[in-house]
């Protein structure tokens, strides 16, 4: 008796933009560092040797490229369901991974409307729930998290909805 009630899908723009960004933040590290050891001399009046230059400035672009292309088989398989019974969140990078939350167990959900979120104007947010089982932690992350939702806060009355109609059935 369990009927699939909405299927959601994280908002793309948003979704690898956060990747991106914190991606970008590391790169430019590691570009920034092998051009510096490239170019500062030491107390002897040398540089760093070309290939540690070389080597440091490309593991900072192969960690970016992995990181894009995790980014884009992550959101392949990225994918949010809730029923009338549980909420559903299937991931995965290489495999798929489905972790569900029953409704009943529920206990707390938090909505996150980021910087980003609103920088992109892209009306998303994510949300979190938490159980006795699965608590939040104090940032208000959770195991069980949609992320980079659209209407955030209308999904959260659609949620509260469902969760309160079954405490009311269970009295």
């Amino acid at each position: 008796d369990e009927k699939i009630t909405k299927v959601l899908k994280p908002n793309k723009l948003k979704f690898f933009f956060s990747s991106f960004f914190g991606t970008f933040i590391v790169m430019a590290f590691f570009v920034t560092f092998g051009i510096l050891l490239g170019t500062v001399k030491d107390e002897f009046g040398e540089v760093a040797p070309l290939g540690v230059t070389i080597s440091v400035i490309a593991f900072g672009v192969v960690f970016a490229a992995l990181s894009v292309l995790f980014t884009i088989l992550s959101y392949n398989k990225r994918y949010y369901a809730y029923t009338n019974k549980r909420v559903i969140i299937r991931s995965g990078i290489i495999g798929v991974d489905y972790k569900s939350l029953d409704m009943d167990m529920i206990g707390a959900i938090d909505v996150t409307v980021t910087v980003i979120d609103k920088i992109l104007r892209s009306n998303t947010g994510s949300i979190s729930f938490g159980s006795v089982a699965s608590p939040m932690t104090a940032a208000g992350g959770s195991i069980f998290t949609f992320l980079s939702i659209e209407n955030p806060y209308e999904f959260y009355k659609e949620i509260k909805l469902i969760i309160n109609d079954k405490k009311t059935k269970r009295k």
